[in-house]
């Protein structure tokens, strides 16, 4: 019998007096990454042969709005793909808590998307469930390692998620370290160190 070791935290919790940073790296899947980028190029040869179509008049009159509408989905669609080979390949959560503001970043080689909340409006935090959803746009990408994630708070009459592609175990290290921030800046009503 081969007895399992422990394995390490792939999170990187930071709590200096300014502020508390988490890094959560993507959740990297071989199998997503390889379909994803053989699909690109068949989306890109695609792409590139209905544009010369569109440009140069080839396109039959008839058929030439559909050809523009069907050109448009398949542009969106290899953006979103792209988009989520980019996020396999190198992407990472940013949780930030400074002061009684709470950001999260979901960045790809220092480009990004930033939510702010009001730490003092946020309820509950916890470790959830993964739920799946395919008529919610962030649930329906959790596939693909984008949407949703295991931590979850109410904000006004909304639950919003975030770290996706956490293990139980990683997901309360972050909670707990967001909790104890959040007490220790607030206990006073002025941020300060706790020990």
């Amino acid at each position: 019998m081969v007895m399992r070791q422990p394995t390490d935290s792939r999170i990187t919790i930071a709590d200096t007096s300014g502020e508390l940073r988490i890094v959560i790296p993507g959740r990297r899947s071989l199998f997503v990454m390889c379909f994803l980028g053989f699909w690109i190029c068949g989306w890109a040869v695609a792409e590139i042969m209905v544009a010369i179509q569109l440009l140069s008049g080839d396109a039959p009159p008839e058929g030439e709005l559909f050809m523009l509408a069907w050109f448009s989905i398949w542009t969106i669609g290899g953006v979103l793909a792209v988009y989520a080979w980019l996020w396999q390949v190198m992407g990472k959560e940013i949780v930030i808590v400074r002061g009684q503001t709470f950001k999260t970043r979901h960045d790809i080689g220092g480009f990004g998307f930033d939510k702010e909340y009001d730490l003092l409006q946020m309820r509950d935090l916890r470790v959830g469930q993964v739920e799946f959803n395919p008529f919610n746009f962030s649930s329906s990408l959790q596939l693909w390692g984008i949407g949703g994630g295991v931590i979850a708070f109410d904000y006004g009459a909304r639950t919003y998620r975030f770290g996706a592609g956490l293990d139980e175990a990683e997901a309360r290290q972050a909670v707990n370290a967001i909790k104890q921030r959040h007490r220790c800046s607030h206990a006073s009503g002025v941020p300060r160190s706790c020990d």
